[in-house]
């Protein structure tokens, strides 16, 4: 990467994730900062074949490459450019930290929280309660019931 400052937002899948999205793209506009989309595959722990797991694995695979195409078209849309995209393989919040910490031009991860009551989601649960001090940069936790109205008001 070059010297640009970068935001980082996991593409999921969720209705979350646009929320933290447009949020990343409005801050990006504002901010001349480029935005980072990364997906993550968990390990497959099902005892089966190996040809079924390969074929799991394959899937599994084309659902992130989805994801990714779904999210940067997003953020092409919003902001003109296409993101930096990343697929990790492994336990999400492991690989989360080893990208941030590998890519050193990452200084912020936005990420937007459930509407539901179950809480804000598992990422963000672990991130604040258990994993928080591994990071070297802040979290930006938005509502996931924001508009792109109260959005564009607020950045």
């Amino acid at each position: 990467m070059d010297d640009d400052r970068y935001i980082l937002v996991i593409a999921d899948g969720t209705q979350e994730m646009e929320i933290a999205l447009e949020y990343a793209c409005a801050r990006s506009k504002k901010t001349n900062r480029k935005i980072i989309i990364a997906t993550f595959i968990e390990p497959i722990d099902v005892l089966t074949t190996q040809g079924v797991t390969e074929i799991m694995k394959n899937e599994a695979r084309e659902e992130a490459e989805l994801r990714l195409q779904k999210a940067s078209s997003i953020v092409k849309d919003y902001t003109g450019y296409m993101p930096v995209l990343h697929i990790k393989e492994g336990e999400i919040i492991s690989e989360l930290i080893n990208l941030i910490e590998q890519e050193k031009n990452i200084n912020v991860l936005v990420l937007a929280a459930n509407i539901d009551e179950k809480g804000p989601g598992p990422i963000i649960s672990s991130l604040i309660s258990k994993e928080y001090s591994r990071l070297r940069i802040p979290i930006m936790i938005v509502p996931g019931n924001f508009t792109k109205e109260h959005i564009s008001m607020i950045t």
